[in-house]
């Protein structure tokens, strides 16, 4: 139902000294494990390991992010069921997880890619602007 806790833990970053024309962005996550825990000011809340790659092509460079998440529902037994040595978690839940970790560790990543020089890991928005003359206000 929320995400209550995302915090980075590793962060590794690498600028290769090439030159490309055209570079490919290419991002992937990982869930490494997830646990139930118990907190005495929250409850029951799943604990989720991830791992988030951002690599370059042509090999320009790459960042490399772990980290963890909390995921609160206040339904957690019937969200999550352990299923012996695995968790087996719903549509849902699964839907929030994954969009946090996306979400969040491009976010982070925005920062490491400017700082080595590397092109953004996510489209930022462009204005077309077109118009013959375009007036402002003439500051005093």
């Amino acid at each position: 139902m929320a995400i209550v806790n995302f915090r980075l833990e590793k962060i590794a970053g690498e600028r290769n000294e090439k030159n490309a024309k055209n570079v490919e962005v290419v991002s992937n996550f990982k869930i490494r494990s997830m646990s139930k825990e118990k907190n005495k000011r929250m409850g029951d809340y799943l604990k989720v390991n991830f791992e988030f790659d951002i690599s370059y092509k042509p090999t320009l460079g790459k960042i490399e992010m772990e980290g963890v998440l909390w995921y609160q529902d206040p339904n957690l037994d019937k969200t999550v069921k352990d299923k012996g040595k695995k968790l087996e978690l719903d549509s849902k839940a699964v839907r929030e997880i994954t969009n946090a970790i996306i979400r969040e560790s491009l976010l982070e990543s925005l920062d490491v890619s400017k700082k080595l020089r590397l092109p953004a890991p996510i489209k930022l928005p462009k204005v077309n602007v077109e118009p013959k003359q375009v007036e402002f206000l003439k500051a005093s």
